[in-house]
C-alpha cells in the first residue's frame, strides 16, 4: 500500500492545479485544444473498448455520454468569452466542470485501491472494468470535455 500513496497525493495535487486553473481566465490556443480533444478521444476509444465485455457496462457507458453532453453543453452556456483580447480568453464555469473533475479523481482512486488490494494477492487487475459506475464517471469526464472543447472551438472559430 505504501506505493500507492504517492500516486494518491500525485493524482489529487494535479487535480487540484486542474481546478484551481479552471477558476480563472484562461488564454484560447486552437493547437492546445485540438491535442486535448484527440488525446481525450483516444482515451475514450480505450474505455468503450475495455467497457464493451457486458450490456451493463455499456450502459454505463451510454449514461456517462448523454451526462457528458448534457453537462458539456451547460458549461458552455455559463463560460464567459472575451474574443476580443489579444490572445482569445475564456472563463470557465468553475462549478460544473470541478464536479465532473473531483469525480474522475474520486473514482480513479477508489479503482486504483481496489485494483491494488486484488493484486496483492491475485495478480493484476484492470481498473477500467471493475464496475459499471466506472464506466460511467470515465465516459462522463471524457464526453464533457470533449464536447467543451469542441464548442470552444466552434465559438471561437465564429469570431
Amino acid at each position: 500500500m505504501n506505493s500507492f500513496i504517492p500516486l494518491a497525493i500525485a493524482v489529487v495535487v494535479i487535480m487540484a492545479f486542474r481546478v484551481r486553473r479552471m477558476m480563472k481566465e484562461q488564454v484560447f490556443r486552437s493547437t492546445t485544444v485540438w491535442t486535448r480533444v484527440v488525446l481525450l478521444s483516444i482515451l475514450g476509444l480505450v474505455v468503450l473498448m475495455v467497457e464493451m465485455r457486458s450490456v451493463l457496462t455499456l450502459a454505463g457507458v451510454a449514461v456517462g455520454f448523454v451526462l457528458g453532453l448534457i453537462l458539456g453543453g451547460l458549461s458552455l452556456q455559463h463560460t464567459r468569452f472575451n474574443k476580443k483580447a489579444d490572445p482569445p480568453r475564456y472563463q470557465t464555469n468553475p462549478y460544473i466542470g470541478a464536479v465532473v473533475v473531483v469525480l474522475f479523481v474520486v473514482r480513479v482512486l477508489y479503482d486504483a485501491t481496489r485494483a491494488h488490494a486484488r493484486a496483492v494477492g491475485s495478480g493484476p487487475v484492470n481498473p477500467l472494468a471493475l464496475s459499471w459506475i466506472a464506466a460511467l464517471l470515465y465516459f462522463l469526464f471524457v464526453a464533457y470535455w470533449d464536447v467543451y472543447y469542441i464548442g470552444l472551438l466552434r465559438i471561437f472559430r465564429k469570431k
